[in-house]
């Protein structure tokens, strides 16, 4: 409990210094302030010094779209024509999207929250010399999270020669409300990702940015969104490749199902007691954005939270293809039935994702003794044939043996979280692009470092658990203002001099280890191609440690099981 009060004491210490920073920087008038022209008008920026003591430049809450209020809200986001102001000061972040914070559930943001902002090692004619540009996209759960630079500071990034863009997206039901029956398609947020990738291929060389040259990548929800972008028609003509962070939606774990119902729960829970939908669909753009927030949770069913479903909106796979449709069709059937997918991409997961899990379930662990069935991922709980309960204790003598699920075998309840949640997903992703993809260049990580950044796993107080956290991997290559000093000869950094060159070379090259970069002592190989008929399938990945080093199936019996149950339960799906 220490650990995590030091830490919560030291971003909020952090949180305090930002933003009287940000207040001086409005008040104060700097001299030489950067200004780009875009389209919709000026921008004015801030010039700073990146770590290497080398000049960079910054734009922060720059909008993007129309504000999403009134008839907007749930539908797809209206692109910004024109600024209301000669010139727009961009020199601190605006508001969040209104959301609901994981730590203190307390309602924040605003309903106005579409802004993005760009960062960059130089502009106009300071350089002719056009950038690779780097698009990220935050994580949350879809219920929370934000593009700030108090989380997302890509000093580093910028160092080695990128343009970075981070942005906000609608969340929880104001982004991804599904009501098909009222009109309402669903995936509004991710339709503010690629509004921002449209307005990347349209402004970013203002900036110094190549808008011919852009990679995509996300952490956790980030990461889903990512890859949904990838497989979309409509998303993938904006950008030239992908990283993936700890969330692959090759399954139904990450999509919300039976959105109509949710989107008439939520108003009965406002409310309303009729039977028509336009009235429904009238109740929620009516309500306050802060009650469809504080109440979000509530249209989940007992099922589904027996099923292990935490948030209740989230991306789906629409109905109907339209210009802005995201997805039609789910990723198996698009990888397995299109031979058109040829964009590299790199995906990964942490060593200790289920340390999530443990969080999120707070203090129903012991469930898992009674109810078994509650083991069984969302993945296999729909197959027809599976008996759940007995499924249930298959997999729960596979992690604890004859152990009693308590506070003493939270290392095993990890393992199993992480592999129903994470891992599965994002190895199943594996073998179908190694199977039925061989066009594309597929490079596969594992992060297991666990150090003084790592602090999402002091923030969820389970610094005694083994593995990298969920989450961590992203204090190892941005540099939030409460991250530790240390020496640059500490692991710690070392660990992010690789993290940032990979992914930064992987920007500029489609290759994350090119033979002339000799600082890196790894040579990542993508995973090898292999006949959609084999059963002989190799995970072959970078483990992204102390020492990086390539290796084959990490966790080899865990993924060995979860291959023989799905041969069992989903026949023919690998």
């Amino acid at each position: 409990m220490l650990e995590r009060a030091l830490t919560v004491l030291k971003i909020a210490f952090g949180l305090i210094v930002y933003l009287i920073k940000g207040k001086y920087l409005k008040l104060r008038p700097i001299a030489n302030q950067p200004i780009v022209s875009i389209r919709q008008g000026k921008l004015r920026g801030i010039s700073a010094q990146l770590p290497n003591g080398s000049r960079y430049h910054y734009f922060k809450g720059v909008p993007y779209a129309k504000p999403p209020v009134g008839d907007l809200r749930f539908r797809p986001p209206v692109p910004l024509e024109k600024f209301d102001t000669p010139v727009l000061d961009c020199v601190v972040e605006r508001s969040d999207c209104i959301q609901r914070d994981l730590f203190t559930n307390r309602v924040v943001g605003s309903e106005k929250g579409l802004y993005l902002n760009v960062f960059t090692p130089s502009i106009g004619d300071e350089s002719e010399q056009r950038f690779p540009v780097m698009i990220y996209i935050h994580g949350g759960g879809f219920i929370a999270g934000t593009g700030s630079s108090f989380f997302y500071d890509p000093v580093y990034f910028v160092q080695e020669g990128v343009v970075v863009v981070t942005l906000n997206y609608r969340l929880g039901p104001l982004g991804f409300l599904s009501f098909p029956s009222a009109g309402i398609s669903g995936n509004a947020g991710l339709k503010d990702q690629l509004l921002v990738f449209k307005w990347v291929k349209e402004n970013i060389s203002q900036f110094g940015g190549d808008p011919n040259n852009v990679t995509v990548f996300g952490e956790s929800a980030g990461s889903i969104s990512t890859y949904l972008h990838y497989l979309s028609k409509n998303s993938s003509q904006y950008f030239n490749r992908v990283i993936c962070q700890s969330g692959i939606p090759s399954t139904e774990t990450f999509f919300q199902t039976a959105g109509d119902e949710k989107a008439r729960a939520l108003a009965k829970i406002l409310g309303y007691n009729g039977s028509s939908d336009a009235e429904v669909l009238q109740t929620l753009l009516n309500a306050p954005a802060e009650d469809l927030i504080k109440y979000q949770h509530k249209v989940l069913t007992p099922e589904e939270k027996r099923m292990g479903v935490h948030f209740a909106f989230m991306p789906v796979i629409e109905a109907t293809e339209s210009e802005d449709s995201i997805i039609t069709e789910t990723p198996e059937t698009i990888i397995k039935s299109s031979r058109s997918l040829h964009k590299p991409i790199i995906d990964g997961c942490n060593s200790g994702e289920g340390i999530l899990s443990l969080f999120l379930m707070n203090r129903r662990v012991h469930l898992g003794n009674v109810d078994p069935a509650r083991f069984v991922p969302i993945f296999l709980k729909s197959s027809k044939d599976v008996d759940r309960t007995e499924l249930g204790q298959q997999i729960k003598r596979f992690y604890f043996d004859d152990k009693h699920v308590n506070k003493n075998t939270h290392n095993e309840l990890c393992d199993v979280m992480a592999d129903n949640y994470f891992i599965t997903n994002s190895v199943i992703n594996s073998e179908w692009l190694a199977k039925y993809q061989p066009n594309v260049p597929h490079y596969h990580y594992r992060f297991t470092f666990d150090g003084q950044f790592s602090l999402t796993k002091k923030l969820f107080n389970q610094t005694h658990l083994k593995g990298a956290c969920h989450g961590d991997d992203v204090f190892y290559m941005f540099s939030p203002p409460y991250l530790p000093k240390l020496p640059e000869t500490s692991d710690e950094c070392s660990i992010r001099r690789t993290f940032v060159r990979l992914w930064t070379n992987f920007a500029k090259y489609d290759d994350p280890s090119p033979d002339h970069d000799k600082d890196l002592q790894i040579k990542w190989k993508p995973i090898s191609k292999t006949n959609n008929t084999s059963t002989d399938f190799k995970l072959e990945c970078l483990e992204i440690d102390k020492v990086p080093k390539m290796i084959e199936d990490p966790f080899p019996e865990r993924i060995k099981f979860w291959r023989s149950l799905l041969d069992t339960h989903r026949n023919n799906f690998l």
